[in-house]
């Protein structure tokens, strides 16, 4: 028996192809992108605000883990849309690119629902929340919840 080889075949050979090359990167991904109101980027900032900080005697910056929450809380349902992006990849429904293009803007927004969940977090201190006028962790401007963010990469070939 001979195969042919359509258009539509050869698309879905290159997709499937596509899947193993390529990588998703998000949270802050934009490199040197400063925050406003501080001295350091989007990414050290996050970086503070996943790990905590003690930055002088009295100050102490308790670790709001939002990537690890949000890994802990999404995680499965992220590898669930893998499966049905490939799915809709092998059946040429999607093109590879696509399905990652998906599946990084789907984790970028879950962690932005993340951040915004106050509940998951310590409370701010009492002076945190007179200073802000408001008791909402993570968030006081948006910009470093704003500044999530992802990137699909295509892996350089060894």
């Amino acid at each position: 028996m001979k195969v042919k080889r359509t258009n539509k075949i050869l698309q879905v050979m290159k997709s499937i192809s596509d899947l193993g090359n390529v990588r998703i990167a998000a949270g802050w991904i934009h490199p040197g992108e400063k925050h406003a109101d501080t001295k350091l980027t989007m990414a050290q900032l996050a970086q503070v605000m996943e790990y905590g900080a003690v930055t002088g005697k009295k100050t102490h910056i308790p670790p709001r883990p939002m990537l690890r929450f949000t890994a802990r809380l999404k995680g499965k349902e992220w590898v669930k849309e893998a499966g049905e992006l490939a799915k809709n990849v092998l059946n040429g429904k999607q093109k590879g690119r696509g399905a990652y293009e998906t599946l990084g803007m789907l984790i970028a927004d879950d962690i932005k629902g993340t951040i915004s969940n106050a509940s998951l977090y310590k409370p701010n201190a009492p002076a945190t929340v007179k200073k802000k006028g408001k008791n909402t962790p993570l968030i006081d401007t948006g910009a470093l919840r704003d500044a999530v963010d992802y990137k699909v990469t295509v892996r350089r070939s060894k």
